[in-house]
């Protein structure tokens, strides 16, 4: 079976609140964007192993009462949001290889963080880390019934991590928010055994981080002047610090850097904790 792949933003659903929430947040911002909205309900059939006539009527029944799903689904984004006119497909398929087929070319991909069927496994499981870890387009899990917020938070680690600063400073315009680029870093600390130098104790090592927030800031702020963006640096641990900030955010924005090739891991362990313990929906960019 074909999986369309559309533009616009694609949403996985399966019937659960966790996914009803998702689904909402994301017709909320293809209505901010203009753009369209996709539904993909992926429902795995290939676990029946009756005989090939008894076989087959069950794997229609399933088909059908995903179909049912998806159309009841696509009812409720409808009537909540008229201006759209979402699509959607049932994908007789895996639930990450699912959204990540019909997520191809598309502005953006969302995820709940738990359900049954097809999507049982997300967030505390395999499936949203597959579609955080392979997507080519950024991905918003949304973990919770989402609040408000005041501001569009964007974690930054790097230079590099400019590009999620920009996909940030957008959802900030289109939400009417500020935006906040917040910097975290831990100091380097002596191996007086081997006389490794240490960076001298007058904060030039805080003045190096301050540069670099500067040098990742300054043209994104020069890109979007009407939008007000708060940049600041902390030192200490990642993950705890991201987590606590997102208490008032509407949105977290993390990086997704290309792995080392010696570890060839998709995700660093700070994202994985914000994906887990964040208090806003979190949206990882793929650089």
């Amino acid at each position: 079976m074909d999986i369309r792949s559309p533009a616009g933003v694609v949403v996985g659903v399966d019937g659960s609140p966790h996914a009803t929430v998702a689904a909402d947040w994301a017709a909320q911002e293809a209505e901010r964007r203009g753009c369209g909205l996709h539904l993909v309900y992926a429902v795995n059939t290939g676990t029946v192993t009756l005989s090939p006539r008894s076989g087959a009527a069950v794997t229609d029944l399933i088909l059908k009462n995903a179909q049912a799903v998806l159309d009841e689904a696509i009812d409720l984004v409808g009537a909540a949001h008229p201006t759209l006119r979402p699509t959607g497909d049932v994908v007789p398929r895996d639930a990450a290889a699912a959204v990540l087929a019909a997520a191809e070319h598309a502005e953006l991909a969302v995820v709940g963080t738990r359900g049954h069927g097809g999507f049982a496994a997300l967030l505390l499981g395999s499936v949203s880390l597959r579609v955080c870890a392979h997507a080519s387009c950024p991905v918003v899990v949304v973990r919770v019934p989402p609040e408000r917020g005041d501001c569009v938070l964007v974690a930054i680690r790097e230079e590099r991590d400019a590009e999620a600063l920009r996909f940030g400073a957008g959802q900030a315009l289109r939400a009417g928010l500020p935006l906040r680029a917040l910097h975290t870093w831990s100091p380097v600390v002596a191996d007086v055994t081997r006389g490794a130098p240490l960076l001298d104790e007058s904060g030039e090592e805080a003045r190096l981080h301050e540069q670099l927030l500067s040098r990742t800031v300054d043209p994104v702020r020069q890109e979007f002047p009407e939008l007000a963006i708060e940049a600041e640096d902390h030192s200490g641990p990642t993950a705890a610090t991201l987590v606590e900030a997102s208490k008032g955010a509407a949105l977290l924005v993390v990086a997704r850097h290309r792995p080392a090739p010696h570890l060839g891991l998709r995700l660093g362990t700070a994202v994985h904790a914000v994906l887990h313990h964040a208090h806003c929906p979190v949206a990882v960019i793929p650089l």
